[in-house]
């Protein structure tokens, strides 16, 4: 039978915000999916400090900046409520995936300045829109 809990998709839950927005939900009745992009021992970390507080979670390698990546996500996201869950949608997204450019506006450079456009703009974007 499918399962009724509330099931949050919080993106950079590996760590930081992210990590305690995922573990916040959890303490209060959500169950979890957390995106990370390169931290697999932090996330599953956190997968199995949720599972210990009696809730369920899972972790996906996602790169927010890739938005050529985002329909194979969410496909290993379909793939993670069906087996985990026994549906194939949930309720809260939180767009949380993010980074600093540690540099000056006038240090800047484009590149930065794209990575942060795709970081903060495009990628919650069309991840919300997939």
């Amino acid at each position: 039978m499918p399962s009724s809990t509330s099931i949050a998709l919080v993106t950079g839950g590996s760590r930081g915000l992210g990590r305690n927005t995922a573990l916040h939900l959890a303490a209060k009745g959500h169950d979890v999916i957390l995106t990370y992009k390169s931290q697999q021992a932090d996330a599953l970390s956190a997968v199995t400090e949720i599972d210990a507080i009696g809730r369920k979670a899972v972790a996906i390698a996602l790169d927010v900046s890739d938005s050529r990546s985002f329909a194979a996500f969410a496909v290993q996201a379909k793939q993670a409520l069906q087996t985990r869950w026994g549906r194939d949608t949930f309720n809260v997204l939180v767009n949380n995936a993010g980074f600093g450019a540690h540099a000056s506006m006038m240090d800047t450079t484009e590149a930065q300045f794209d990575d942060l456009v795709n970081v903060h703009f495009k990628g919650p974007f069309f991840l919300t829109q997939k």
